[in-house]
C-alpha cells in the first residue's frame, strides 16, 4: 500500500511545532518506558531468584532429618509441597552420594531455570534458610528446584502494556496541551496571511489587532504603519498619475493641433488659390476645369484625414468570426495591385502549406483595414519596379504574416516610434495608419514586430494566436 506523505516544507509553522513535539515526546516516553520496562523486568527476576534460593535453603534444612532416617515419604511430602510454590516445575533430593531419595514434578511444566543447595548435618540446621556462609558440618546430600519464570514473564508484559498506554497518554495529552499554546502563536500569523491577502488585492484600510504578546504587538503595529504608509504612497502616486494624465492630454491636444493645423493648411490654401484664379474673368475653360480638379482632389484629401483621425480615435467594438487567413490576404493583394501595379510595384502573395489550416478567430474587417495599411506604407516607400513581398505561414498554432519591402528601410533608432500616433517621415500623411495597425493587432492579442530588411527595406512581422 503507498502512503503519500507531506514534505515537511509544505507545512505550515503550528504542524511543524505540532510534529516535533510529538516525536519529542513519543521518542521521550518510549525512552523512559523501555527503560522502566527493563528496569522493572531485572529487579523482579532478581526478587524472584533470591526468593528461589531462599526455598531452596528452606527446603535444605528441612530435609536434614529425612536424609539422616532414610525417610523418603517424608522427603518426598517436602518435595512435593514445594510445588506448591508458584512457578516451581520439579524438586529433586539426593543423598551424599547423589542418589535420588524423593522427586516431584508438575506435569508438562520442564523448568528452564534451576537453584541447587546442599543439605548440611548442623544442629542449628533451621537457621541455613537465612545465612549466607557455608558451616563447616558434613554434607548430607542436596535440594536441587527447577522453576519457571511465566509469571514474570506476564507481569513483565502487563507493565509494558501500561507503559505503553501511559505514553500514548503522555503523548495525547502533550499534543492537546501544545495545541492549545500553539493556537495563540499561530493565529497572528493566521491574521497577517489574511491581511496581506486583502492588501494584495488593494484594500488598505485593514487593521490588525496587537494580540497579547509583545511580538504581536510590534508585528502589529509594523504591519498598520506599512499600510499607512501604503496609502499615502497610493494617494501621492494617484496624483501624480493625474497630473500626468493632465499634461499628457494637453501634449496631445497639441501635437493634434499642429498636425490638424498643418494638414488642413495646404489643401485649404490650394482651394483657395483655385479659387483666386476661377474669380478671374479672363480664365479659359482649360484652366477652369483644372483648378476644379485640384479643388476636389484636395477637398477628398481634408474627408480622408478627418476619416483617419475618427477611426484612431474612436475604434468601433470587434466583431469576431472564423476568417480563412490565406483568402483574406489573396483578396487584400488582388485589390491592391489594382491600385500599385499601374505604378510599377508589384506585390507577391507567398503561402507557406500547413495542415491545420490558416482559420483563425478575428474582426475580419479591421484585420483587412490594418493589413492594408501596412502593405500600403509598404508601396509607398518602394520604387517602380520594386515589389512588396506578404508571406503566410504557421507554426506550433500560431500565424504569421511577414511584409517585407526594398525601400530605404527604416532608422534604428525610430524602429519604437514608426507606430506611434502622428509619426511619420512622409512629407504627406497623418501619422495614423501604423497606429492604427497596431491598435488593431493588440486588440486581437496579436504582436507586430518591426525589423530592417537588409540590405534595404523594412519587415513588419504579425504574429496571431
Amino acid at each position: 500500500m503507498l502512503i503519500n506523505i507531506r514534505k515537511t516544507s509544505d507545512l505550515n509553522f503550528q504542524q511543524r511545532l505540532s510534529l516535533g513535539i510529538v516525536v519529542l515526546t513519543i521518542l521521550t516516553t518510549v525512552t523512559l518506558g523501555v527503560i522502566g520496562s527493563r528496569f522493572s523486568e531485572n529487579f523482579l527476576l532478581k526478587r524472584f531468584k533470591d526468593r528461589m534460593d531462599f526455598l531452596g535453603k528452606y527446603l535444605a534444612a528441612n530435609c536434614e532429618l529425612g536424609i539422616l532416617l532414610g525417610d523418603r515419604a517424608m522427603l518426598k511430602g517436602l518435595a512435593g509441597n514445594l510445588l506448591k510454590e508458584e512457578d516451581v516445575a520439579k524438586v529433586v533430593i539426593r543423598d551424599r552420594a547423589g542418589n535420588v531419595l524423593a522427586e516431584a514434578h508438575v506435569p508438562g511444566e520442564p523448568g528452564h531455570y534451576t537453584v541447587q543447595t546442599r543439605v548440611f548435618l548442623s544442629t542449628q540446621s533451621e537457621n541455613l534458610a537465612f545465612s549466607t556462609g557455608e558451616p563447616n558440618q558434613r554434607i548430607l546430600g542436596s535440594v536441587k528446584i527447577f522453576y519457571n519464570t511465566t509469571g514474570i514473564e506476564q507481569l513483565s508484559g502487563e507493565l509494558q502494556l501500561r507503559y505503553a498506554a501511559v505514553t500514548f497518554l503522555i503523548a495525547a495529552g502533550g499534543i492537546i496541551a501544545f495545541l492549545m499554546f500553539s493556537k495563540s502563536l499561530t493565529a497572528p500569523l493566521e491574521h497577517l496571511i489574511e491581511a496581506a491577502q486583502d492588501v494584495a488585492q488593494g484594500n488598505l484600510d485593514v487593521k490588525l489587532s496587537e494580540g497579547s504578546l509583545p511580538e504581536t504587538r510590534k508585528l502589529a503595529h509594523a504591519f498598520n504603519t506599512m499600510t499607512e504608509a501604503l496609502k499615502q504612497s497610493r494617494r501621492d502616486l494617484e496624483q501624480t498619475y493625474q497630473e500626468l494624465i493632465q499634461q499628457k492630454a494637453l501634449a496631445e491636444i497639441g501635437h493634434f493641433a499642429v498636425t490638424i493645423a498643418h494638414e488642413v493648411k495646404n489643401p485649404l490654401g490650394i482651394i483657395k488659390g483655385a479659387l483666386d484664379i476661377l474669380k478671374k474673368s479672363n480664365v479659359d475653360q482649360a484652366t477652369r476645369e483644372t483648378m476644379i480638379t485640384y479643388m476636389e482632389d484636395e477637398i477628398t484629401r481634408l474627408d480622408r484625414l478627418i476619416q483617419d483621425f475618427l477611426e484612431f480615435s474612436r475604434p468601433k467594438p470587434l466583431s469576431f468570426q472564423q476568417v480563412d487567413m490565406d483568402s483574406l490576404l489573396s483578396d487584400i493583394a488582388s485589390k491592391m495591385n489594382l491600385e500599385w501595379m499601374p505604378k510599377g510595384i508589384e506585390i507577391r502573395l507567398e503561402i507557406t502549406p500547413s495542415d491545420q489550416g490558416f482559420e483563425t478567430n478575428i474582426d475580419a474587417d479591421l484585420m483587412e483595414r490594418a493589413i492594408a495599411n501596412i502593405i500600403k506604407n509598404a508601396c509607398e516607400v518602394s520604387e517602380p519596379g520594386q515589389h512588396v513581398t506578404i508571406r503566410l505561414s504557421k507554426e506550433g498554432g500560431q500565424i504569421s504574416i511577414l511584409i517585407a519591402d526594398h525601400g530605404p528601410g527604416v532608422d534604428e533608432t525610430m524602429l519604437d516610434k514608426i507606430t506611434e500616433p502622428f509619426f511619420t517621415t512622409k512629407a504627406k500623411g497623418t501619422g495614423l495608419g501604423l497606429a492604427f495597425a497596431k491598435r488593431v493587432i493588440d486588440a486581437h492579442m496579436g504582436r507586430l514586430t518591426i525589423e530592417r530588411n537588409l540590405p534595404n527595406g523594412s519587415v513588419f512581422n504579425i504574429t496571431l494566436d
